[in-house]
Order: structure tokens, then C-alpha cells, then sequence
């Protein structure tokens, strides 16, 4: 770990504790440098107000913590708006993770948002995309899997959610959350917002959280999240229940894993485990969003590629599995599988253009080795 990286953690610890940041532990610290790498994690404006407990003032930060105060305002009063009309509509909907986790951090504005997610009843998407494109709004992504992505400038970014997982993904998670309407707490009797139980919005938490670590890889605001809720939220918890869903998941071992690390980052100060260490590390390295590399050495592994020739091959050519998987028509008519591949190679080259530079520029940067390991 770099001066940089262990200078974010520990103004991220100053801040999570409520403790003043001490200038002398950053005299060695190039603020340009910390303020890149803590916009890669999204963790700017949580270091800004670090900074400023310190006495340090750094335009870029000072800068970052009124764009994120201004972005949340905005998101804020733009869902109230659109779940107004979700309400009238009598369409059940449900806010979803960064927007209930921000209310829990310390400060306005310290957990940046990119986006707001919120839950719907899947029998009314045609109405609330409706809404959507009648409010000003551009679709994103043209996937119908189990949300979609809105944008309307300056800074509205909705994900308008109808499942929670797809169903060509994670089997447990689709499995478990497919019907998931019955678990939840309506918030007003004559409403139509629900809620998660705190120990629900824990396991969802961990299961969208997994998914990223997983994939892509997750950074150190993944981390800062499972500690504000944990000790938030803790001491709450039926942990009963929690352990019986986790095994139902398949999430044991990955919610203990994130649970200590993110404690033993941030709170007690006890020394982390090496498997601690290693997760710490990865997410380091994955940023908010994580890495094509991870992308690819985790598809090299699913794919058995021991080459980034083979590796190329196999996600050009993919196997029947793949097709029946995510193009269930190929199973009931196998013929149709060399149409299907010429469609996915249009709609790749059409709508995924941008994904395919961005994948071959991150082959380039890995070795042969990487992928064996």
C-alpha cells in the first residue's frame, strides 16, 4: 500500500469516527495525487470534510463536496417527484441502496451518488417509461433483463429497476429474489413506497455488492458502506435470521470477509487477516466501478482460457451453453444458433462499441500469466 492509499483510509477512518484528521500525518502528501485517487473510489467530498478537520483547504476537494451536496439535493427532490407519480399511479415502488445508505453517513453529501435505483412493480413498465421519456428522459440501455437506465442532463441518472437480478446471472440471487414483494414493509399504510427490514437491505447490500466483486471488482466505498451500516445498524440486527439467508445465498463466507475488513479498516484498528489484506488490495486496485482487467481474468477463468488468443476465441465463439443461457430460444431450436451469433455480433458492433474498445485495450495491458493464475 502506497502513502497515498493509506492516507485515504485513515482520512476516511478521521471521518467515519468523528475525529479530526491530523495535518502532521499528511505533510508527505501530494493533495493532486490523493484527490485522483479518491476520485476513482468516489470518496472525494468524505475526504474533503477529513481535509478540512485538518485545517487544509484544496480547491478540487472543496469544489467535489458542493458538486456531490448539490447532486444529492437534486436527485432527492427529482425521486420524490417521480415516486410522487409512481404513488398516484398506485405502482408500489421501492428506493434501493445508495439512496437509504446515504442517510446513514455522517454528512450531507459524503456518500457521492452517481445514480438513483429504485424498484417498481414489473407489470407497469410500459407506463413508467412512459413517464419517463414524457419527462425529458434518454434510455440508456437497451436491455429489458431487469432495469433500465434513464439520463436526463444535467445530473438526473435513474435505474428503474422491475427485478433485482437477471435472470441469466447469479442462480441463488434470482432464485431468492424473484418473488421478493412479499418480504416487504410497506412505509405508509395508504401508500405505495415500501421498504426492506434492516436485516433484507443487508443481504441485498451483500448479494449487489458480490456481484460486483465478483465481475468487475468493487472499490473502498463498497467497504465504507458495509461499516456505516454495520455500525449503524449492528447491534440491531437479528443476526439469526441474517445467517439462515446467507446460507440460502451462498453468501457466508463473502459477508464475513467484507464485515471484518471493513471493521478492522476503519474501526477498531486491529490488525487485518491476510485474506483481509488481499480483499483490501483488490479493491484498491478495482476503483468505484472496478476493472476491465478484472473482467477479464474472472471471464478467462469461466471461459477455461489459459491465453488471451483463446480467450478472444471463446468470447467471439462461444459455446451452446452461453446461447441457451442467455438466448433461451437456441435450446428449443439449435439451428438458429448461427443466426443468433450474427445478431450479436451486429448488436455488439452497433451498441457495445465504446465496451469493445475499452475490453481490447485492457487485453493488451495483461500477460499470458495473469490469465493462469
Amino acid at each position: 500500500m502506497n502513502n497515498i492509499e493509506a492516507a485515504t483510509l485513515y482520512l476516511c477512518r478521521c471521518v467515519l469516527n468523528s475525529t479530526s484528521a491530523d495535518a502532521s500525518e499528511l505533510s508527505d502528501i501530494d493533495l493532486d495525487s490523493l484527490y485522483k485517487f479518491c476520485e476513482y473510489h468516489s470518496v472525494t467530498a468524505m475526504i474533503c470534510y477529513a481535509l478540512e478537520s485538518a485545517g487544509i483547504k484544496h480547491q478540487q476537494f472543496l469544489q467535489a463536496k458542493e458538486k456531490a451536496i448539490r447532486k444529492n439535493l437534486l436527485l432527492d427532490t427529482e425521486r420524490k417527484r417521480i415516486q410522487k407519480f409512481l404513488n398516484e399511479e398506485h405502482i408500489w415502488n421501492m428506493p434501493l441502496k445508495g439512496v437509504v445508505l446515504k442517510e446513514l453517513y455522517p454528512r450531507l453529501g459524503m456518500r457521492q451518488m452517481s445514480d438513483n435505483d429504485i424498484l417498481f412493480d414489473a407489470e407497469k413498465r410500459s407506463e413508467v417509461s412512459a413517464f419517463m421519456k414524457k419527462s425529458g428522459y434518454e434510455l440508456l440501455n437497451a436491455s429489458d433483463l431487469y432495469c433500465k437506465e434513464w439520463l436526463k442532463k444535467p445530473v438526473y441518472n435513474f435505474e428503474m429497476h422491475f427485478a433485482l437480478f437477471a435472470p441469466g446471472g447469479n442462480a441463488a440471487f434470482y432464485k431468492y429474489y424473484k418473488d421478493i414483494f412479499s418480504k416487504l414493509i410497506r412505509v405508509d399504510n395508504d401508500g405505495y413506497e415500501y421498504k426492506f427490514s434492516d436485516e433484507d437491505f443487508y443481504l441485498y447490500t451483500l448479494a449487489h455488492a458480490y456481484k460486483h466483486y465478483c465481475i468487475v471488482g468493487s472499490g473502498i466505498r463498497t467497504l465504507i458502506d458495509f461499516y456505516v451500516y454495520l455500525t449503524q445498524k449492528g447491534d440491531q440486527l437479528d443476526w439469526e435470521y441474517i445467517s439462515a439467508e446467507l446460507e440460502k445465498l451462498g453468501l457466508t463466507d463473502y459477508e464475513a470477509l467484507m464485515r471484518n475488513t471493513a471493521l478492522h479498516t476503519f474501526g477498531s484498528g486491529s490488525e487485518l487477516s491476510t485474506e483481509e489484506e488481499e480483499a483490501l488490495e483488490y479493491m484498491i486496485g478495482s476503483g468505484t466501478y472496478g476493472t476491465n482487467q478484472n473482467f477479464i481474468k474472472k471471464s478467462a477463468k469461466l471461459l477455461k482460457a489459459d491465453s488471451k488468443a483463446e480467450y478472444v476465441f471463446r468470447r467471439i465463439f462461444p459455446n451452446m451453453a452461453f446461447f441457451r443461457k442467455y438466448y433461451p430460444i437456441t435450446e428449443k431450436y439449435p439451428f438458429l444458433v448461427p443466426f443468433v451469433w450474427v445478431y450479436r455480433m451486429i448488436h455488439a458492433l452497433l451498441h457495445r462499441g465504446d465496451l469493445i474498445k475499452s475490453e481490447v485495450s485492457a487485453i493488451k495491458t495483461i500477460d499470458n500469466d495473469d490469465l493462469k493464475k
